[in-house]
């Protein structure tokens, strides 16, 4: 099947010309939309960017151009019970873009890739680097892809990525949202909190960094920590994902009555597994999670943190194009807070009563 405008148009259930005003920056086209029909394309494979000055030799406009980076894994980018985070962002991106007539070039690349002389980052930028004046960094990448990035172009993060301290960021304050979520959990009674994680292909911060909230918490709460209640995060941890689910039941039924999620859909994963076995979260055990993102398959309405998705890509795309004119100017880490949204997956339960 031929990947074109009509097939983007199609599946959006909206019209080709809409598609087609969406990648020529249309002052009157939604951002939402223009994300939405952004995101369907990346995952396609549509190549969508225009010449810069339109076919017109000689023109002297110069129509700034974003790569906007997204370390995935396509089939985690696509599920369809849960939007992905990246998508969020997108819509933020799309609407500094559009209001500043910037074009964004996206792309998901697997976390796998590790070098940028080889496979997809090879072609990109043997294809793309004279239209590129500048990257967004979506998820987490590897370490040295960052570091050849930001010799090539000026790049923003929105998310903290290991070993780039000079890499600008623009992010969610997660300390500030793991201590919410467990003030609450402590303040429903609860005593023994447990920390559930999963494994990545590139080492994520966020998750270590909403774990240092969860230990700071139980510390100053006076409560107790024990490794045993820490899964799939330490490095020497050696158990497959269902072993962790086992041991996460087992710690359970011996005495942990909440578990704190670093990411949405780890919470919901978490509580599929556990129905499974007949412990249903907000009456057997509590469950959190930290996105904000809702699961259309799930019954739950989990308790999480929002965060502000639009407005870290708005920022993120103002900072980048602040990049353009003063490369070399002073890194800027800004740490926008997230709300807590309460849902029915951290009910009192009868043991902590």
């Amino acid at each position: 099947m031929e990947v074109n405008q009509q097939l983007i148009a199609d599946k959006l259930g909206i019209s080709r010309t809409t598609v087609s005003r969406c990648f020529t920056n249309h002052p009157g086209i939604n951002p939402d939309t223009r994300a939405a029909v952004f995101s369907l394309a990346s995952k396609l494979g549509y190549n969508y960017l225009e010449p810069r000055n339109n076919g017109k030799q000689g023109s002297s406009s110069k129509q700034r151009t974003i790569a906007v980076l997204i370390c995935s894994a396509v089939e985690a980018y696509k599920r369809s019970e849960y939007e992905s985070p990246g998508f969020q962002l997108l819509r933020g991106i799309s609407e500094y873009g559009l209001l500043n007539k910037l074009q964004l070039d996206i792309h998901i690349i697997d976390p796998k890739e590790d070098s940028l002389y080889k496979g997809n980052y090879k072609k990109l930028l043997k294809d793309k680097k004279p239209a590129w004046d500048g990257v967004l960094l979506i998820y987490p990448f590897p370490a040295k892809i960052i570091e050849g990035l930001m010799r090539k172009f000026p790049c923003v993060s929105l998310v903290e990525q290991f070993g780039a301290q000079d890499l600008d960021c623009i992010d969610v304050d997660h300390h500030r949202g793991v201590s919410h979520l467990m003030q609450r959990l402590i303040d429903e009674g609860h005593r023994r909190i447990g920390f559930f994680s999963r494994r990545y292909s590139v080492e994520p911060l966020w998750v270590y960094r909403r774990f240092s909230a969860f230990v700071e918490k139980l510390t100053r709460a006076g409560l107790q920590y024990r490794p045993e209640d820490v899964l799939n995060l330490y490095e020497d941890d050696t158990y497959t994902l269902e072993q962790s689910y086992q041991k996460a039941i087992k710690q359970t039924k011996d005495g942990v009555t909440a578990w704190i999620c670093p990411a949405d859909h780890i919470a919901y994963d978490f509580i599929s597994v556990f129905d499974q076995y007949g412990l249903i979260a907000g009456k057997d055990y509590s469950i959190t999670g930290f996105d904000g993102i809702p699961n259309s398959a799930s019954q739950f309405d989990l308790t999480t943190i929002q965060i502000p998705y639009r407005e870290i890509g708005f920022q993120a795309a103002r900072r980048l194009n602040d990049l353009f004119d003063s490369r070399f100017s002073a890194t800027q880490h800004v740490y926008l807070n997230g709300k807590i949204l309460a849902g029915n997956s951290d009910a009192q339960i009868a043991s902590v009563v």
